[in-house]
């Protein structure tokens, strides 16, 4: 499956706004704390950009995957035997 950035959306972590329409008004608690400026950061345009380009380039591999393809190179180059990837 192939991404590109623009065809994700990634959401808010926390969207004060949506939880207090459904009733969770916690705003306050993190206010009193000062603690407002740490969501400000976490919902900024830095965090969204890079999870982003992270899932867009993010590649999974079992084991079974990662060994086959250790001994394909193996095979190709013999001085690679042995080695850590």
């Amino acid at each position: 499956m192939t991404l590109e950035d623009w065809d994700l959306t990634v959401e808010s972590p926390v969207d004060f706004t949506s939880l207090s329409y459904h009733g969770c008004d916690i705003r306050e608690y993190y206010e009193s704390q000062d603690l407002i400026s740490y969501f400000d950061m976490l919902n900024g345009p830095t965090y969204t950009n890079l999870i982003r380009h992270f899932l867009v380039r993010a590649h999974v591999y079992d084991k079974k995957a990662a060994q086959q393809e250790m001994d394909e190179k193996v095979l190709i180059n013999p001085t690679l035997a042995g080695k850590t990837r």
